[in-house]
Parts: structure tokens; sequence; C-alpha cells
């Protein structure tokens, strides 16, 4: 599995989740919604936003084969 898939997956997993409790708990009001809203999306953006991009290839790099990703 490639890195930022698995930050994806673990975005949606952590998204899954929360929407799961928000139905256990059975929240029905806006301002639930609004907490869902918050807690589901505030740590997955975070984290794609912060976690560390692998460097991109350059032309010299494809020309050369130097760098070649799996």
């Amino acid at each position: 599995m490639t890195l930022p898939r698995f930050v994806w997956l673990l975005a949606a997993c952590w998204i899954a989740i929360c929407i799961a409790v928000f139905l256990v708990i059975d929240a029905a009001s806006t301002r639930s919604w609004l907490y869902l809203v918050a807690i589901a999306l505030g740590p997955p953006v975070a984290l794609v936003r912060l976690w560390p991009q692998m460097p991109q290839q350059t032309a010299d790099d494809v020309i050369h084969g130097r760098g070649a990703r799996s």
C-alpha cells in the first residue's frame, strides 16, 4: 500500500468511526451535526495537510532512470 493511499484510508476510517458514534448516541440536533462535522473532518484535514509528502520526480530523474517508484 502506498503512503498517500494509507493516509487517505486512515482519514476515511476516522470519519466512519465518528459517524458510527454519532449514530449510536442518536444525536439529531443542529448543534450535534456541527460537532460531528468539526470532529469528523478536523483531524483528517490536519493529517492530510501535515503528513510529509514524498518528493516529486523531476524530468531529469525520469530521463536518466533515477528515483523509480514502485
